[in-house]
C-alpha cells in the first residue's frame, strides 16, 4: 500500500513539475537584434510587466544599499509575478569597479527571478572602463537576458526587437523595440542609424503579417516630447515630476517616425530620478517614466518600480507606481 502511495505522490509532482516548465516563457534569439518570446498557459488576460530603472549597482562604499536593491526587487517579483522584467538603463552606476563580477552577479540576480528580463543600456552602464562590450559579453551567457545588437562591429548599436508570441499563434501579440541610449561618440541620445533601423524593422514587420503589429519601446534617455507632455496642463497624467526632464541631444526625431509608423502605442524610460509619470502626448503614443529602483540613488520616494499590463486582446495599457510591502520584523540589511 505504501508502494502505492509513494508512487502517486511521486507522479502528481513529476505532472505539477511538467506543468510549471511547460508554462514557462520560451525565448529564442533568431538573429543578433531578434528574439522570440512564445508564452504559453497564461493565467491572465494580460502580459505583466515589472520596469526597473537606474539601480546604479556598484557605487563604491553602497554595497548594503545594493543589497536593499535586490532585496526589494525581489520582494516586487513575488508580490506581482511579472512574466517578464524591463531593466531601463542605469544598472550600473559609472565607478564600476570590479565590473566582470558586478555584471556576473546581475545576470546570477536576473536569472534565479526565473522569467525573461530585457536590459537596454543607459549613460552610466558603459562607463568605468567596462563598456557596452563587455558587458554584453557577460550578459550574452545569461538564460533568461534579452539583449541584442544590429552594425558592425565598429558601429554596433544595441537596439534589438522582441516578437511576444501567445501560445500557438503564428501572429505576434506584441513586439517590443529596445534602443541603446549609450551613449555612443558622447552622443545621449537614439541617433539617426538606430531610427533607421527601427523603421526598416516596422515596415518589413507590416509586410510580413500584412498588418501593423502594436508594440512598445523601452530606452534609457527620455525623448524630449516627454517634456511637452508634462507642460501641457490639458492633458492627463498619472505620478509626478520633480525636475526638469533630461532628454540631452534628443531632438524628436524618433516620436515623429513612431507616429508615422503606427505601432508604437506606449514608451517606457528612465534616466531622470525625480519623475515618474506618464500620459498619452499628441499623436497617441503614451510616455512613461519608470520608477526610481536603486537604493543607491538619491531618491524622493521609496524605491520601487513600473507595473504594465499589456492587454493580450482589447483593451488599454495599464500603469502604476509600486513599492514593496515587507513584514515589520523582517530583515532588510
Amino acid at each position: 500500500m505504501k508502494k502505492i502511495f509513494y508512487t502517486a505522490v511521486i507522479t502528481v509532482y513529476v505532472f505539477l513539475l511538467s506543468a510549471e516548465i511547460n508554462a514557462q516563457p520560451v525565448i529564442q534569439r533568431l538573429e543578433d537584434d531578434h528574439f522570440k518570446i512564445t508564452m504559453q498557459n497564461l493565467d491572465s488576460d494580460s502580459i505583466r510587466i515589472l520596469q526597473v530603472t537606474d539601480l546604479h549597482l556598484g557605487s563604491r562604499g553602497h554595497w548594503r544599499d545594493d543589497l536593499r536593491t535586490y532585496n526589494r526587487i525581489k520582494r516586487l517579483v513575488k508580490m506581482y509575478d511579472p512574466n517578464f522584467i524591463f531593466i531601463t538603463g542605469d544598472l550600473f552606476t559609472g565607478e564600476k569597479p570590479y565590473g566582470s563580477l558586478l555584471a556576473a552577479y546581475a545576470v546570477h540576480f536576473f536569472d534565479e527571478l526565473n522569467r525573461p528580463w530585457f536590459y537596454v543600456f543607459g549613460n552610466h552602464d558603459p562607463q568605468g572602463g567596462f563598456g557596452h562590450d563587455d558587458i554584453y559579453n557577460v550578459f550574452k551567457t545569461s538564460e533568461w537576458g534579452v539583449l541584442g545588437y544590429h552594425g558592425s562591429d565598429e558601429l554596433k548599436k544595441y537596439d534589438y526587437y522582441v516578437d511576444v508570441i501567445i501560445g500557438d499563434d503564428k501572429t505576434p501579440n506584441w513586439q517590443v523595440y529596445a534602443f541603446d541610449t549609450g551613449p555612443h561618440n558622447g552622443i545621449k541620445a537614439v541617433q539617426p542609424d538606430q531610427i533607421e533601423w527601427y523603421e526598416n524593422i516596422s515596415k518589413q514587420t507590416k509586410e510580413k503579417y500584412n498588418n501593423t503589429i502594436r508594440a512598445i519601446s523601452i530606452f534609457h534617455i527620455p525623448l524630449i516630447q516627454y517634456q511637452y507632455l508634462w507642460n501641457d496642463d490639458s492633458i492627463e497624467k498619472g505620478g509626478v515630476s520633480l525636475e526638469k526632464v533630461s532628454y540631452e541631444k534628443d531632438d524628436g526625431t524618433l516620436y515623429k517616425i513612431f507616429v508615422e509608423m503606427g505601432n508604437v502605442k506606449a514608451t517606457f524610460c528612465g534616466h531622470d530620478h525625480y519623475n515618474n509619470y506618464w500620459g498619452k502626448y499628441t499623436g497617441g503614443i503614451i510616455l512613461a517614466y519608470g520608477y526610481i529602483s536603486g537604493e543607491s540613488t538619491n531618491e524622493a520616494w521609496p524605491t520601487g518600480g513600473k507595473l504594465i499590463s499589456l492587454p493580450i486582446g482589447k483593451g488599454k495599457i495599464g500603469i502604476r507606481n509600486v513599492v514593496p510591502v515587507f513584514d515589520k520584523n523582517e530583515y532588510q540589511y
